[in-house]
């Protein structure tokens, strides 16, 4: 595997498990060194235990104040932040009517709110280093409508949108793009097609799969490849874009 991340830093968000996890690993097997972020703590540190200089800390994206103490912290322990990956999120579906402004808020302040934050906090930084990228976690849900699925996908939307717009500001010495995945097997969608499968896993998970041209779900390896791409130099051409990893699902 080549090194394109050789003595270089990526935090991730959300990376106790899932996307974020993949995409650490790939990072790392790829020569650099990552800093994992997690509401749960030790999620995040059973991760960073296993991949060489990584470290792994508590953090409440959510929070104004803990996202600036995650990246004070990584700062000091890796001494520079070249990358982030803005995963962290949860899913919660419903009929609108049931939602109250209490849950809509939480969506938006743990999707739109954490991947503003880090933004916010790591953007100085790649600045005063001479360049770097971010890439933010959208969703399908931001493209096409789903069933019971509004404030996800306006959320997702809006992480959309704002990537578009933070590429131009954070232009020419940081690059800025989003992914937009399709039915990724995580641990935050397993529950979801298990039930969806009126509790047998494999029911579900072949109902996701026939959604899309590939006629499988993808994996957070499938989607680590993409990030990696586009954190690399690799696609140093590349700023404001929308990747679409959904097996062609879009399309149909």
């Amino acid at each position: 595997m080549t090194k394109r991340f050789e003595g270089k830093v990526l935090l991730a968000t959300g990376a106790g498990s899932g996307l974020a996890a993949a995409v650490a690993r790939r990072y790392t097997q790829e020569g650099g060194r990552v800093v994992l972020l997690d509401i749960d703590g030790d999620k995040a540190q059973a991760v960073a235990a296993q991949l060489p200089g990584a470290i792994g800390l508590a953090c409440d994206v959510a929070s104004e104040e803990g996202v600036r103490d995650a990246v004070a912290a990584a700062m000091k322990t890796l001494g520079r932040i070249d990358a982030a990956f803005n995963a962290a999120g949860h899913a919660d579906f419903g009929p609108i009517e049931e939602w109250t402004l209490e849950r809509w808020n939480r969506m938006m302040g743990v999707h739109v709110g954490g991947t503003f934050l880090v933004c916010k906090n790591v953007l100085p930084i790649m600045r005063a280093q001479g360049g770097g990228a971010i890439v933010n976690v959208a969703s399908i849900a931001a493209i096409v409508a789903q069933p019971f699925n509004a404030p996800y996908g306006a959320a997702k939307s809006a992480i959309a949108g704002f990537t578009r717009q933070l590429a131009m500001e954070a232009a020419p010495l940081v690059r800025v793009n989003v992914v937009a995945p399709g039915r990724i097997r995580t641990g935050m969608t397993e529950p979801l097609w298990k039930m969806r499968g009126g509790g047998d896993m494999d029911k579900g998970t072949a109902q996701a799969a026939s959604l899309n041209m590939l006629k499988r779900v993808g994996e957070a390896e499938d989607i680590a490849g993409p990030v990696c791409f586009l954190l690399s130099d690799d696609a140093g051409f590349m700023t404001g874009t929308t990747t679409v990893p959904d097996g062609g699902e879009t399309l149909l």
